[in-house]
């Protein structure tokens, strides 16, 4: 048995496997999207930023009870795209709240 904290090159969280990372892949296309209502769904937030380009795809923090938390991120298939999404979503009304939207700082 092999015990211990990793298990080689490229098998961490936001590795594709073969040693390149995910997060730099990811890399100005990744937005982090901020203040969403609780109650939004990822579909209600994909069909908000669809308008900018193709999304590949939305994630909705949750707590241990599967609440939102009230922020996600959105990855767009293409940068000039996201950077659209950032212009015109940041600061903006999404579903009755001032939603802020920037590059996300992991990716």
């Amino acid at each position: 048995a092999s015990y211990g904290k990793g298990r080689g090159k490229g098998s961490g969280k936001y590795s594709s496997g073969d040693g390149t990372s995910q997060v730099a892949a990811n890399q100005g296309r990744l937005l982090y999207a901020g203040n969403l209502p609780f109650s939004t769904t990822w579909q209600d937030v994909k069909a908000a930023f669809s308008e900018y380009g193709q999304v590949a795809r939305v994630d909705i923090a949750q707590d241990l009870q599967g609440r939102s938390r009230g922020h996600g991120t959105v990855l767009f298939e293409r940068l000039a795209d996201a950077q659209a999404a950032i212009d015109a979503m940041n600061d903006c009304d999404f579903q009755g709240r001032r939603m802020f939207v920037r590059l996300d700082r992991r990716a």
